[in-house]
C-alpha cells in the first residue's frame, strides 16, 4: 500500500524534475528562480525528516539534468557540483559555525569572495596549454562536449599566454560561466523580434541555448562570453590557494571578475554582500546573490563535499527579484497629462524585499505584447529601486475562463471620449529636414508657413501606443494631477498642500486648478470646518501660499506642466525670452531655432499656450504672481560656459537638483544623455547605462568629489 508520504514524496520530484525540464531544456521556465531555490529546500526538508525514502534518481542526488542526445557525451574527470544556498545572516552564521567545528585550532581562515554569475556554468580543459575541450555542467557528473561553440567566444583563448610567474600546466581544468551582458541581452532580443524569432526569458536562458546550437556558426552571433570561478583538475602545477589560481588565470589571458575579494571573518564577509548588493544594477551582467568558498585550497580537501554541495563554500543569495503571483484586476489611471496607464492589481507577493501588489503595463504596445488577463499567473520582476513590472504571463496556467483586456473608450475619471496617441501624428519638414507635430483628426491640423512657402509634410507611420482623455479641462485627475505638480518643489514649492490635501479641497470644490490656490485664503471658514484643519495648520499653509506670489520665470514655465518641458527646457526658454509676456507671443519657428529644444517640445508649447484651457488660466495667474524677468548672468561667473555634462548614479552628499542647478548657473549644459559631444560625467553610485556609454565612448568621468573640485577650480576642467 502506498503511503501519503511517498505520494507527497514522489509529486515532489516530478514537480522539480518537469521544472528543469522547462528550464534547461526548452528555455522556457514558468516559476521565479527563488521559487525553483524555495522547492529544492522543501525536498532537502523532506528527506532530511525521511531518509528511508531517498532514491538514487532524487534530484537532490544530482545535479542538473542528462545532456541532449544529440551532443557527445562527455564525463566530468571531477563532478560539478552545484552551491547550497544561504538567504540571512543566521544561515550565514550557520555555515561557517560548521566549518569552524571541522578546521579545528585554524583561526582567522581566509574567504575568497565573489559575485554569484547567472549564466550557464562549464569546464574548459586545456592541454599544454591549448584549448582541448569545452563542456557544460550536464548532471554534474556527464556533460555535452560543446568545443565547437566554446571555441567561439572571444573572451576564451584558444591558447594560453606563456608568463615568467607562472608555468602553463600540462592539464587544467577550468570552470566557469557563460554569460549574457545586460545591454547585450536586450539588443538580441531587439533583432530577434525585429526577426520575428523567438525572445529569451533572460540572459541566462539565451547564453545555455546558445551553447546548445548544433551550429557553431549561430552560437558566433551571439554575444556571449566567459569568466573563470573554480578549478576543476590541474597536472604538473601546484597552487595553494584560489587567490593564487586566479591570478595565474589573469596571467594566462582568461578573464576573472574584478569585483572578487579575499576577507576574514564573517563581518567582512557581510560587508561584501552589502557592497556587491549596491553595486549590482550597475553590473554590466546579471548576479543573483555571492559566493563565498576557503581560499586555502587544503582547507577546502579538509571540509569535503556531501553527494550536491561542497561543504567549503557557500551561497549568499540576494532577495528576490522575480516572483510568480496572480492578476486580481486590470483598470486604467488617468494621469496628469491625460494619458491613460493600464496597471494590473495582483495577489501581494514579496519581490526584491518588499511587498508588491500593483504593477504598471505602461502603454497599448504592453498590453499587446503580453496579452495579460485577470486570472493570468505572471512573474514580475523587481531591480533594486525599480518599479516593478511584469515579464511574463505564464501562458500553460491560463484559465480557460479568461478574457483579452478591454481597451476603454471612455476616461475611466470622468467618462469623456479617449483619443489615440499615435506615433502617425508625427510629421518631417521636407524642406529642412525639421520635425513637425501635426495633430489628428479629433484636433485641428495645423501647417506652419514661412512666407510664401508652406511646408509639405510626410507622415511616418507607426502604431498607436498611448491613450489619452480628451477632457483636459475639466478631468478631475488631469486636473489634481496638474496642481500636484505646480505646487511641488522645483515649481511653487507650497507645503501644506500634499496630494492627498488636493483631493479632499477638489472633492470640496475649493480647489478646481491652480488659479485656485490663490482664492484659497477666502475660504478659511470652510477650512475650518474639515476634519483634521485647524486654526494653526490653515493659518501655515497661507503663509506658504502668500510666500509663493514671488517666483522665477524658468520656475513658472515649468509649474505649467507642459508636456516633456522640464527643468532644463524650461530654464533655457526663460533664458531666451526674458519675460512671460515675450513667451506667451512665440511660435514654433522660433522655438525649434533655440538650442536644445526639437520639434516635438515646440509642438506641445505651442498646443498648450494656444488651448482654451491655458489661455484663461495663465491670465489668472498673472493677476495674482509676480514673476521676475530672467536676469541673464555676469558673463564672467559662467565658468562652465559651453561644456555638457550629464549626471548619473545616486550622489550621496548633493541632491542631484542642487548638482544640477549649481552646473547650470555657471553656464553648463546638464543633459540627461551621453554622446560624443559630451564634456564629461558625474556619475555616482549604482551608475548604469550612462556610465557604461561614457566609457566606451572614451568620455571623462568624475566622481561626487571632484565635482566640489569643478566648482573650485574650473579651468582645469573646461
Amino acid at each position: 500500500m502506498i503511503k501519503d508520504t511517498d505520494r507527497t514524496y514522489e509529486a515532489l520530484k516530478e514537480d522539480i524534475r518537469k521544472h528543469d525540464y522547462n528550464y534547461y531544456v526548452l528555455d522556457e521556465p514558468e516559476i521565479s528562480d527563488y521559487e525553483y531555490d524555495q522547492l529544492f529546500n522543501k525536498l532537502f526538508e523532506f528527506e532530511k525528516e525521511n531518509p528511508q525514502l531517498i532514491t538514487p534518481e532524487s534530484p537532490s542526488q544530482r545535479v542538473g539534468i542528462a545532456p541532449l542526445e544529440s551532443f557527445k557525451t562527455y564525463i566530468h574527470k571531477k563532478q560539478m557540483l552545484s552551491l547550497a544556498n544561504v538567504f540571512s545572516e543566521e544561515d550565514l552564521i550557520d555555515f561557517f559555525t560548521r566549518v569552524d567545528k571541522r578546521l579545528v585550532d585554524i583561526k582567522d581562515y581566509e574567504v575568497f569572495c565573489e559575485p554569484k554569475m547567472d549564466g550557464a556554468a562549464i569546464s574548459i580543459i586545456y592541454k599544454n596549454g591549448i584549448l582541448e575541450t569545452g563542456a557544460t555542467r550536464g548532471d554534474g557528473s556527464k556533460g555535452e562536449d560543446v568545443t565547437s561553440n566554446i571555441k567561439t567566444i572571444k573572451s576564451i583563448p584558444q591558447k594560453l599566454l606563456h608568463t615568467t610567474k607562472f608555468k602553463i600546466p600540462s592539464y587544467i581544468e577550468i570552470r566557469g560561466e557563460v554569460y549574457i551582458s545586460k545591454d547585450d541581452f536586450i539588443n538580441l532580443n531587439k533583432i530577434a523580434s525585429e526577426k520575428d524569432q523567438k525572445i529569451f526569458a533572460n540572459p541566462r536562458n539565451a547564453a545555455a541555448g546558445s551553447l546548445r546550437q548544433l551550429d557553431p556558426k549561430v552560437t558566433s552571433q551571439r554575444p556571449l562570453s566567459f569568466i573563470a570561478h573554480g578549478i576543476g583538475e590541474m597536472e604538473s602545477v601546484k597552487i595553494e590557494s584560489l587567490d593564487a589560481f586566479f591570478e595565474m588565470l589573469n596571467e594566462f589571458g582568461l578573464p576573472t571578475n574584478p569585483l572578487n575579494k579575499k576577507v576574514i571573518g564573517i563581518k567582512s564577509c557581510l560587508d561584501y554582500y552589502q557592497d556587491i548588493l549596491k553595486k549590482r544594477e550597475s553590473i554590466s551582467f546579471d548576479i543573483d546573490g555571492v559566493v563565498y568558498k576557503l581560499n586555502n585550497l587544503k582547507h577546502q580537501i579538509k571540509l569535503g563535499e556531501v553527494s550536491r554541495s561542497p561543504r567549503w563554500a557557500i551561497a549568499h543569495k540576494f532577495p528576490a527579484e522575480e516572483a510568480t503571483t496572480i492578476i486580481e484586476s486590470i483598470d486604467f489611471q488617468v494621469g496628469r497629462t491625460g494619458i491613460l496607464t493600464p496597471v494590473a492589481r495582483l495577489n501581494p507577493v514579496k519581490v526584491g524585499g518588499v511587498i508588491v501588489s500593483n504593477c504598471t503595463l505602461h502603454n497599448i504596445d504592453e498590453i499587446e505584447r503580453l496579452d495579460p488577463r485577470v486570472g493570468d499567473t505572471v512573474i514580475i520582476r523587481r531591480a533594486g529601486d525599480v518599479i516593478p513590472q511584469i515579464i511574463k504571463v505564464v501562458l500553460s496556467k491560463r484559465p480557460n475562463s479568461v478574457i483579452p483586456v478591454e481597451i476603454p473608450t471612455k476616461c475611466p475619471s470622468c467618462n469623456s471620449k479617449v483619443l489615440s496617441e499615435n506615433a502617425s501624428d508625427w510629421a518631417v519638414i521636407n524642406n529642412d529636414g525639421k520635425h513637425v507635430k501635426k495633430y489628428g483628426s479629433e484636433i485641428e491640423a495645423v501647417h506652419y508657413i514661412d512666407g510664401n512657402n508652406e511646408f509639405s509634410l510626410k507622415e511616418i507611420k507607426n502604431k498607436a501606443a498611448f491613450i489619452r482623455c480628451s477632457n483636459e479641462l475639466e478631468c478631475p485627475e488631469i486636473v489634481r494631477g496638474n496642481i500636484v505638480h505646480f505646487v511641488s518643489r522645483k515649481a511653487f514649492d507650497i507645503e501644506g498642500l500634499g496630494q492627498e490635501i488636493i483631493n479632499t479641497f477638489n472633492k470640496a470644490g475649493l480647489l478646481n486648478n491652480v488659479a485656485d490656490i490663490y482664492k484659497l485664503k477666502n475660504h478659511k471658514n470652510e477650512l475650518m470646518q474639515m476634519e483634521g484643519f485647524g486654526e494653526k495648520s490653515i493659518s501655515n499653509l497661507i503663509n506658504s501660499i502668500e510666500n509663493s506670489r514671488k517666483i522665477d520665470l524658468h520656475k513658472f514655465i515649468y509649474s505649467l506642466g507642459i508636456q516633456e518641458v522640464g527643468e532644463a527646457t524650461s530654464y533655457n526658454l526663460a533664458k531666451e525670452f526674458k519675460e512671460l509676456e515675450t513667451f506667451l507671443k512665440t511660435n514654433f519657428k522660433h522655438l525649434i531655432e533655440i538650442e536644445d529644444i526639437g520639434p516635438k517640445v515646440a509642438a506641445n508649447i505651442i498646443k498648450f499656450l494656444e488651448s482654451e484651457y491655458s489661455k484663461p488660466l495663465i491670465a489668472q495667474l498673472i493677476k495674482e504672481l509676480q514673476i521676475k524677468v530672467f536676469k541673464d548672468v555676469d558673463s564672467s561667473l559662467l565658468t562652465l560656459q559651453g561644456l555638457q555634462i550629464v549626471l548619473t548614479g545616486k550622489l550621496n552628499n548633493f541632491s542631484r537638483d542642487e548638482i544640477k542647478e549649481n552646473l547650470i548657473s555657471r553656464g553648463a549644459k546638464v543633459l540627461s544623455s551621453v554622446s560624443s559631444k559630451t564634456s564629461f560625467v558625474i556619475a555616482g553610485e549604482n551608475a548604469g547605462s550612462k556610465l557604461k556609454k561614457a566609457i566606451e565612448l572614451n568620455v571623462k568621468i568624475y566622481d561626487e568629489n571632484e565635482y566640489e573640485s569643478i566648482l573650485k577650480n574650473p579651468s582645469k576642467y573646461t
